[in-house]
C-alpha cells in the first residue's frame, strides 16, 4: 500500500425510486438536454423507457435517443452517438446510458468522443491519448455485470478488424441508477454471464503478486461469497428483492477499484476472452470468461504460480485446505449457474485456436497484463486446447 489513490465520485442510488432519483440528479447539475443511449428494445417493452421519459418531462430535461447498441459494442455505434453529440444543432450536455455494460462501455466512448478531435477508436488502438475532458454520463443500470456504471473503463469492437479493445476515460459516471426490480425480468443466461464477469473481476484482481495488502484480499474474497451466496437465493425466486440488491452492490464493488487497491492484478483471462469474442461478436463476454476461467486457474495451479494466494483462496471462498477440491467445487459453480466450459459450447473448434492466439497476442503489445505469467503465443495455445 504505497503511493494508492482511490476516488469513486459516482452517485450511486440503490432501491426501487433510483431511476427517478439519477434524473433528479441530472436536473440538479443543471442538465438541459441528453443523449439517451440505449440496446436492442427491451426498455420499451418492460416499461423503461415509458418511466424514464416521463421523470425527464416531469424534470424539465429534453433528449435526444440513439438505439441499437449490441453486446459485444461496436465502434460504429459509437461513432453515430459522437455525431449527434458533435451536431450543435442538437444542443446535447450530457450522456444517459440505459443499459448494460455494452451501453454504458458505449456512452463514455460517446461522451470523450464528442470532445475529440478525430476518430475516437484511435484512442483504443493508442494511436492518440484519450482526452482530458468529456461529456457528463449517468447511467440506468439494466444488467448488472461489468460494474462500468461505477468505474473509468470501456470496451468496444471493431470485427472488421478483428479487434475488441479497453480503454480507461478521465471520469466515471457521475451518477448511477440501481433499481434491483429492473433485473427480474431477466433471462438467467444473462444473469449468469453478469455473476460470472463479475467473479472473474474479483479473481483477476485477487490473483496478485505475494505480501500484497491484506485488507483488499479481504474485501476481494468476501465479494466473491456474496455474490456466490446471491446466485443461490436468486436462482431459487427471481424476486428476491434483497437478494438481488446485494447481488448488483456485489457486482458494481467487484470493480469500482475496491476490491483491487493495491494489488497488480492478473488479467490474462480477460485479454483472451477478448480475442475469442473478437473472432466471434456473438459470444457473450461471460460465457467466454467462464470457459477461459475453467482452464486457466488449474494451469496456474499445476504450475505452481501464486500458491499462498490459491490456498488462501481455497479456505475463505470454499472452506477447504485443498486447493484441488476447491478448483473442483469452481466447477460445480459453473455447472451450477449453467455456465459453459468448453471452446465447443462457444461454437468454436480446435481450428479456432491459431487465429484466436494470433488476435491475443497482438492485444499483448499494448502491455502487460499479468504480473504473474506472461502469455506467449505458446501458453496461450496451451491454456486454449485445454479448454477443448
Amino acid at each position: 500500500m504505497d503511493n494508492v489513490r482511490f476516488h469513486a465520485d459516482t452517485k450511486v442510488f440503490v432501491s426501487r425510486k433510483a431511476v427517478e432519483q439519477v434524473i433528479e440528479a441530472i436536473k440538479a447539475d443543471g442538465i438541459k438536454k441528453v443523449l439517451c443511449v440505449l440496446g436492442g428494445g427491451s426498455a420499451k417493452t418492460t416499461g423503461l423507457w415509458d418511466r424514464i421519459t416521463k421523470s425527464l418531462k416531469e424534470n424539465g430535461i429534453e433528449y435526444c435517443e440513439l438505439w441499437g447498441v449490441q453486446p459485444n459494442p461496436l465502434i460504429s455505434k459509437v461513432r453515430e452517438g459522437v455525431a449527434l453529440c458533435k451536431d450543435p444543432a442538437n444542443k446535447i450536455e450530457a450522456v444517459f446510458a440505459i443499459g448494460g455494460g455494452s451501453v454504458i462501455d458505449s456512452v463514455k466512448a460517446i461522451a470523450s468522443g464528442a470532445k475529440f478531435d478525430g476518430d475516437i477508436w484511435d484512442v483504443y488502438l493508442r494511436k492518440s491519448a484519450p482526452p482530458k475532458e468529456q461529456l457528463p454520463i449517468y447511467t440506468v443500470l439494466t444488467l448488472s455485470a461489468t460494474a462500468s456504471e461505477y468505474n473509468y473503463g470501456s470496451v468496444v469492437s471493431s470485427p472488421e478488424e478483428n479487434r475488441k479493445l479497453g480503454m480507461f476515460f478521465p471520469n466515471r459516471p457521475r451518477a448511477t441508477a440501481i433499481d434491483p426490480t429492473i433485473q427480474f425480468t431477466l433471462p438467467w443466461r444473462q444473469v449468469m454471464c453478469g455473476a460470472v464477469d463479475a467473479t472473474s473481476h474479483l479473481l483477476e484482481q485477487y490473483f496478485s503478486k505475494t505480501n500484497e495488502t491484506d485488507c483488499t484480499r479481504e474485501i476481494n474474497l468476501a465479494l466473491q461469497r456474496s455474490i456466490i451466496k446471491s446466485m443461490i437465493k436468486i436462482k431459487a425466486n427471481n424476486e428476491d428483492y434483497e437478494a438481488r440488491a446485494n447481488f448488483c452492490w456485489a457486482v458494481s464493488l467487484a470493480l469500482n477499484g475496491i476490491a483491487g487497491l493495491g494489488l497488480s492484478g492478473d488479467w490474462n483471462v480477460h485479454y483472451i476472452e477478448h480475442a475469442i469474442s473478437a473472432v466471434d461478436d456473438k459470444i457473450a463476454h461471460g460465457e467466454g470468461l467462464a470457459v477461459v476461467s475453467h482452464a486457466y486457474y488449474k494451469f496456474l495451479w499445476k504450475r505452481g504460480i501464486a500458491k499462498e494466494m490459491f490456498e488462501e483462496w481455497a479456505q475463505v471462498v470454499f472452506g477447504t485446505k485443498n486447493v484441488d477440491e476447491a478448483l473442483k467445487k469452481f466447477d460445480e459453480l459453473l455447472d451450477l449457474w449453467g455456465a459453459p466450459k468448453k471452446l465447443t459450447d462457444l461454437g468454436l473448434k480446435e481450428a479456432d485456436i491459431p487465429r484466436i492466439v494470433k488476435i491475443e497476442q497482438e492485444q499483448n503489445q499494448m502491455g502487460v497484463f499479468s504480473p504473474l505469467l506472461r502469455l506467449t503465443a505458446e501458453v496461450t495455445t496451451e491454456i486454449l486446447r485445454e479448454t477443448l
